[in-house]
């Protein structure tokens, strides 16, 4: 067999990465056959090929998407060093993030008392309140939820603590919030904006960061008690509540951190959930 015509199959054997895999990063460009039979379409690789696809392998692994993966492969081919090392330490951070989420759900399965009930009950009551207006800046991003939340906060920390914010009395004036700006959920994509209320003449050195007004109104709130893992439940139980009652939302999804997860435990950590809401009218829920 000539070492510059390998069929698919055998290379596929040589790499472990299955035919379908294979068909797949041909058409996203990743790992394009030398040559193409023009009678069978048949595809042949070659054995310098082979190191491709055994790094592919590898980065898929590791948990980077195909898109990254791509880009890891170019970076490598152009040395450009700089681009593999920013996307190994955000891989890192999803790494971090991810491993604190599974400790959290360890946690709340190692309570003596651990059931579904006690988790769906983890919360008050849902009740109808009037917020105010607010100032704040804010950082969209699209991802996964607890990943890009953190990698947002960062960012947004990174520009509300900055030295020139500081000197010019920049104040945090509420907790920290997260907005999604989706109508549905969704699990790799989601549209998140980490934000913070403020006072002061703040500066941006980030493109992305927006100051703007958060508008007040009436919102549908729940406050949840216990580990960012338990969110889900409480989201839903505001869901319910909502749905029951017909009201119409009229903006975002909000969730206000009411304390820091450095300084409190974990079962002490409060979280409120709020859906701006018009009780005046009534629909489903988006």
């Amino acid at each position: 067999m000539p070492y510059d015509r390998i069929p698919i199959g055998r290379f596929s054997l040589i790499t472990r990465l299955s035919p379908k895999a294979l068909r797949l990063y041909d058409e996203r460009g990743l790992l394009v056959p030398a040559t193409r039979d023009i009678a069978t379409g048949y595809r042949y690789y070659t054995g310098e090929q082979i190191a491709t696809g055994v790094s592919i392998k590898e980065l898929c692994g590791l948990g980077f998407t195909l898109a990254e993966t791509k880009t890891i492969l170019a970076a490598r081919k152009t040395g450009d060093h700089d681009t593999i090392r920013q996307l190994f330490c955000r891989r890192r951070s999803a790494i971090r993030s991810e491993v604190a989420r599974l400790q959290q759900i360890e946690a709340l399965l190692r309570e003596p008392e651990a059931s579904l009930e006690m988790m769906f009950m983890s919360c008050n009551e849902p009740v109808v309140k009037e917020i105010a207006p607010q100032r704040i800046v804010g950082k969209r991003g699209v991802g996964s939820y607890a990943e890009t939340i953190t990698l947002l906060m960062g960012d947004l920390c990174t520009q509300l603590y900055s030295l020139e914010n500081q000197r010019n009395g920049v104040a945090i004036t509420g907790p920290f919030m997260s907005i999604y700006h989706d109508q549905e959920y969704r699990e790799k994509d989601a549209t998140v904006e980490c934000a913070a209320p403020v006072s002061g003449r703040i500066l941006v050195s980030d493109p992305d960061v927006e100051i703007r007004t958060l508008s007040g109104g009436t919102v549908l709130s729940l406050i949840h008690r216990g580990s960012y893992a338990g969110l889900h439940a409480a989201w839903s139980r505001i869901g319910a509540y909502a749905e029951e009652r017909e009201f119409t939302a009229t903006g975002p999804h909000r969730e206000v951190y009411l304390n820091d997860p450095n300084t409190v435990p974990e079962d002490e950590l409060l979280t409120e959930l709020q859906i701006p809401i018009d009780t005046r009218t009534r629909g489903k829920i988006s």
